[in-house]
């Protein structure tokens, strides 16, 4: 039997993509924090309303000076905020609480505990047996990002070959000469083939309301346009390899996580799954 994964772009951009879409697909979007699926998929949500989200984080990182500036209160505090501000956002499109998983990593430190993120995962996909698995790239734009992109690969490789499905990336941002950028995948092969759809104006005003009810990301999501989101097949990444030359964003940033304390730490944890399989 050929498994979802196995459908060619071609076949998955159709379908999740298509004018009218197939309202029987069943898609489910991987978040590494809230306001993520907004950024890179807020179409999809619309169009596929039973879509479930999951998120990987809380969203709350330790460090108090990465939380927003009018915010007072502790860091569970904090993680409460933005469930809120998500529940309020995905219902803009109609996702109700009840199609919303959190996987509980803290903010900044998913790369830590990935072997038991993918487990859950795992266990989630299985259960909900999506058709078609929305995360992030692997670019360095924040390490939570590419733990994402590591985790999805790890969870779907452990599911039965019916239930793995096809794996799709979204953009979120990464670094070119310290720069953010926006809205663009990270250049790779000529067959990483994009997909995007440019949005219509009441599309557009409907994610710039989503972006509104991450009241908290304000400034953060100021930098993200409404006019178009691209998606693409995820490719095959080597996680032991940084994803571009130069100074990763988070690296920019001068955050503690660094591009090769993230690949150790991702080296360590394909090895211990790999022997678990064994």
């Amino acid at each position: 039997m050929r498994s979802r994964a196995d459908r060619s772009w071609q076949e998955i951009s159709q379908t999740l993509l298509g004018n009218p879409q197939d309202a029987s697909l069943r898609i489910a979007i991987l978040a590494a924090h809230p306001d993520d699926e907004t950024i890179g998929a807020s179409s999809l949500l619309a169009r596929f309303p039973s879509a479930v989200v999951i998120y990987l984080t809380d969203g709350a990182p330790r460090n108090s000076k990465l939380w927003s500036p009018d915010f007072r209160g502790t860091r569970e505090q904090y993680a409460s905020l933005r469930r809120v501000e998500a529940e309020r956002a995905l219902s803009i499109v109609g996702v109700s609480p009840h199609q919303i998983h959190w996987l509980g990593a803290v903010d900044q430190e998913a790369i830590f505990n990935a072997g038991d993120l993918a487990g859950s995962l795992t266990e989630v996909l299985a259960t909900l047996q999506p058709d078609v698995l929305i995360t992030h790239p692997y670019e360095g734009g924040h390490p939570d990002h590419d733990s994402a992109a590591l985790i999805a690969r790890l969870a779907t490789l452990q599911l039965d070959q019916e239930q793995t499905p096809s794996l799709v990336e979204m953009t979120s941002y990464h670094a070119r000469d310290c720069q953010c950028i926006t809205g663009e995948f990270l250049a790779l092969d000529a067959e990483c083939v994009e997909a995007f759809i440019d949005l219509s104006p009441a599309e557009r005003e409907r994610k710039r309301n989503m972006f509104a009810a991450y009241a908290s990301q304000k400034l953060v999501l100021s930098s993200f346009g409404s006019d178009r989101e691209r998606f693409r097949r995820a490719p095959d990444y080597d996680f032991s390899r940084p994803p571009h030359e130069g100074k990763l964003w988070y690296e920019c940033m001068g955050w503690p996580m660094t591009g090769d304390q993230w690949r150790a730490l991702a080296a360590e944890c394909r090895a211990r799954r790999e022997y678990a399989c064994h």
